[in-house]
């Protein structure tokens, strides 16, 4: 148990130290969003985040998830029927802009979402266009469902 809560503390330690090297104060919210995002160990539905708070306002919440994004902590994936999922960013991501270029792979059978790094970067052109940002989504089985 002494294990847990020692790894919890420094948990919450790097919590702190990432919001503030984003210029954010730790809130208790904050703190606490960021550590169910991180304790889900992948990309999280917003359900699942607001079933896992307790006592919170659902304007403060939406605005906490607005500003981890902006600030380039965490990153919203839009998933059909207006589904959203956050993950944490990686540290290549700040207040300038979101960095990764990844999948957002939703198995088929199982209903998760995760981000996939792939082996080769993703590029995309389009004649005549500037291109600041894209989302690739894929959908399949799993390694665990395809077993």
């Amino acid at each position: 148990m002494m294990r847990f809560r020692f790894r919890f503390m420094n948990q919450l330690v790097e919590i702190k130290e990432l919001l503030k090297t984003r210029k954010l104060k730790a809130t208790d919210l904050r703190v606490e969003v960021l550590a169910i995002i991180l304790g889900f160990g992948k990309a999280i539905p917003y359900q699942e985040i607001q079933n896992s708070l307790q006592n919170f306002d659902r304007i403060t919440l939406y605005r906490t998830l607005n500003i981890l994004i902006e600030r380039g902590i965490l990153h919203k994936i839009s998933m059909e029927n207006n589904q959203s999922f956050y993950a944490m960013c990686t540290l290549e991501c700040s207040t300038m802009g979101h960095q990764h270029q990844h999948v957002h792979f939703k198995c088929e059978q199982c209903n998760e979402v995760s981000c996939v790094e792939t082996k080769e970067p993703i590029q995309l052109a389009i004649a005549y266009h500037l291109i600041t940002d894209f989302e690739v989504m894929a959908t399949g089985l799993c390694g665990a469902c395809r077993l």
